[in-house]
């Protein structure tokens, strides 16, 4: 595969992923459905705090730093998001008793609540990220293991070639599968990428690694130009 600033590259997806709770882990998926909005059932809901404030790893206008929203898992199930606590206790989203259960997990009052009409990823519908760019962030932090695109949030997961190949995806559209996306802009990236999660352990020098190799930038974001479905083993292509 190559790459060039005029043309966006083409790859396999090797890796999707949908997270139905922001901030929570989620789970891999052989394929996913994107509507206008972005991929459907991805971070329909989010934990808010008596503020209104999204659970999250960062502070911002919008999010809050709570870090307990980190050993927590959302999965889809049937027409019903099902959150699995520490202890295997299972909660399912908009149901009474969820909120007090989540409350306490938390240690102060939260709610579970739908998006409002204001979307709860952080700048796009899609995010994107490239093999190349987890192993190279990888091969500078601990011993040197290719970084898990779970600490990435990436709904798409390419086969790359080059390190931050996906950067010169910016400004141009792609198809994959039966989608067409316009890539918006590189991710800037928060100390999320190194702290631990369900399944995963703690890379804790992670983001002083994307800082240093990349300026923060680690994957790019997307806008959805048409609906439709991708699955693994799609190709990333011009449109």
């Amino acid at each position: 595969m190559t790459t060039s600033p005029d043309k966006a590259p083409s790859g396999a997806v090797v890796a999707l992923q949908c997270f139905p709770v922001k901030s929570m882990g989620g789970v891999a998926a052989p394929g996913l459905d994107v509507a206008a909005h972005g991929v459907v059932g991805d971070r329909d809901w989010a934990v808010y705090d008596a503020a209104g404030k999204l659970a999250s790893g960062k502070h911002t206008r919008r999010f809050r730093r709570m870090d307990p929203v980190f050993a927590l898992v959302a999965r889809r199930e049937g027409g019903d998001v099902v959150v699995t606590r520490p202890d295997g206790t299972e909660l399912v989203a908009g149901h009474p008793a969820t909120d007090e259960v989540l409350s306490a997990h938390f240690g102060e009052p939260v709610r579970l609540g739908r998006d409002d009409g204001v979307r709860h990823q952080d700048a796009a519908a899609v995010s994107l990220v490239g093999t190349a760019t987890l192993a190279e962030l990888g091969r500078y932090e601990g011993d040197g293991r290719v970084l898990d695109p779970r600490h990435l949030r990436a709904n798409l997961v390419v086969e790359t070639d080059e390190p931050y190949a996906e950067d010169t995806w910016v400004g141009h559209e792609v198809t994959v599968g039966g989608v067409r996306l316009r890539v918006t802009g590189r991710t800037q990236r928060c100390r999320m990428v190194g702290v631990a999660q369900v399944g995963l352990a703690a890379r804790a020098d992670m983001l002083r690694v994307v800082s240093e190799q990349h300026g923060l930038m680690a994957g790019v974001y997307a806008q959805v130009v048409e609906p439709g479905r991708v699955a693994l083993g799609d190709e990333v292509a011009p449109s």
